[in-house]
């Protein structure tokens, strides 16, 4: 349930204030105990959905019989999408994101006021409240910044807010990718021995419990190219040997039943692989609205393999007209009237088989590759009929290169099937600097009528700020 909560932070410059003014102060909630704490921090998760970014991908095309609205084209087309801000857009993103830091702030501060003798209860939600702000900021600088690699540092980062706002009128400084990352970093390490499992019972996927902040310092590592520390924490939930399949699912098992059935089997709180899962107000999942992997595109993914057998990820697709989408969202609708409201859906927006994953990219970094080929071919089965007892030489027949240059195209390759429809591949292509080619229009014949092509450092890459925080002093990402 969505909770309002007056609050007059960092939404002044990096929204608009008049939305936030609306109402007298006398509205807001008194918090005064650790639950009126817990309970703040209900909405330190972002209601909005990045899934915007598959788009811009190359696991989607132009689908001619979707509805295709003009703001889902710019974002596919690499142009700021300027015609719509609600569900589903960058803005809708931005501004929830947002919000959700505000209420993090918030618990931080409200928790320095409580007098408790329950320390560990503080300390959990001390936790919280500061992993939530790292992963938010973090989420946002994947989507709003450059990708982080030496060349980019200094490039700009994002006003990373760590305290309620109090003025009216605040000047925001980005700073450089490299300070934000920092800061999130100081969160990340600052939370994590904070961090409870015993006070979410039966909810706690809902929250950032210890798997997930674990899967979190995973990512967080990955892409900042500190692969030994990515590792370290992969470890902190796969243990130190070759990777058991404890955290991943079973693919014949949620793939069972109805379409809307394998969704709900996907996205079960109760699977060991949904590490962290967050209700999203969203349309994403909608086959026929936006752009998606037409048929040819989505079965030439999941038959294209080195390993022998079917790939048991392809036995749950969908198929609209000509678009294909494996099941891993189910739509929900809350009504706020008699006749209309919202679209949403439950996200496991951490999950096991990104660590996995994770910590084979990063074995082959380090040039461990017996370490990475152990782990593939240890959860291979769960994917493959025939999975496991790959070989470099097999793998190297198929990509070419090196044996760390072909094992690492595998892993990509993997990654790329596995995260399909969740975002991931966006961020891939960013950190991989991958050049990405879209048809943007074309005739009955197939003939191109218009086309982008994004080049591996293209500054459009990073996702253009939204207008409102751009009108209020927010500075904007270059175009080169």
């Amino acid at each position: 349930m969505r909770k309002e909560i007056i609050i007059l932070l960092s939404m002044v410059l990096l929204f608009g204030c008049d939305a936030y003014l609306d109402e007298a102060p006398d509205n807001r909630q008194t918090i005064s105990t650790l639950d009126d704490v817990a309970e703040l921090l209900v909405s330190a998760y972002s209601e909005a959905t990045y899934n915007f970014v598959e788009w811009k991908t190359d696991n989607v095309v132009e689908i001619k019989d979707n509805v295709q609205l003009p703001w889902m084209t710019e974002v596919f087309s690499y142009v700021p999408a300027v015609s719509e801000e609600a569900q589903d857009t960058p803005t809708f993103f931005w501004n929830e994101t947002y919000t959700a830091i505000a209420h993090s702030n918030q618990a931080l501060e409200e928790l320095s006021n409580i007098q408790t003798s329950d320390t560990q209860l503080k300390n959990a939600l001390r936790g919280e409240a500061l992993i939530t702000r790292a992963y938010n900021h973090f989420m946002l600088a994947n989507v709003f910044c450059l990708h982080y690699s030496e060349q980019n540092k200094n490039a700009l980062g994002l006003p990373y807010i760590t305290a309620p706002e109090t003025q009216l009128k605040v000047a925001y400084d980005r700073g450089t990718l490299e300070a934000t990352y920092n800061l999130i970093e100081k969160d990340l390490l600052e939370a994590l021995p904070l961090l409870s499992d015993e006070f979410y019972t039966g909810t706690g996927k809902f929250h950032f419990n210890r798997n997930a902040a674990f899967a979190f310092a995973s990512r967080f590592y990955l892409f900042k190219r500190n692969y030994e520390k990515c590792i370290e924490y992969s470890n902190k939930l796969l243990g130190a040997g070759v990777a058991n399949t404890t955290f991943m699912r079973n693919i014949e098992e949620v793939y069972t039943g109805s379409f809307t059935e394998q969704a709900n089997n996907f996205i079960d709180v109760n699977l060991p692989a949904n590490l962290l899962v967050v209700r999203k107000e969203s349309f994403y999942d909608r086959i026929n609205r936006g752009y998606r992997a037409n048929v040819n595109l989505f079965l030439g993914l999941f038959r294209t393999k080195v390993q022998a057998g079917g790939d048991n990820r392809l036995s749950g697709y969908t198929q609209g007209t000509d678009a294909a989408a494996p099941p891993k969202y189910n739509e929900l609708f809350e009504f706020t009237t008699a006749t209309s409201g919202f679209g949403y859906f439950i996200m496991p927006e951490l999950r096991g088989e990104e660590v996995v994953l994770n910590r084979m990219e990063s074995y082959v970094r380090l040039n461990r590759l017996d370490d990475a080929l152990n782990d593939y071919n240890a959860i291979a089965p769960i994917w493959y009929d025939d999975g496991g007892q790959l070989t470099i030489d097999q793998i190297v027949a198929f990509f070419g290169g090196t044996n760390q240059e072909a094992l690492l195209d595998f892993i990509i390759f993997e990654r790329r099937k596995e995260f399909l429809y969740e975002g991931l591949r966006w961020f891939d292509i960013k950190r991989l600097e991958l050049e990405i080619y879209h048809v943007i229009r074309s005739d009955s014949d197939g003939n191109v009528i218009e086309d982008v092509t994004l080049t591996e450092n293209d500054s459009r890459k990073a996702v253009q700020i939204p207008a409102s925080p751009l009108a209020n002093g927010i500075e904007a990402n270059p175009r080169n």
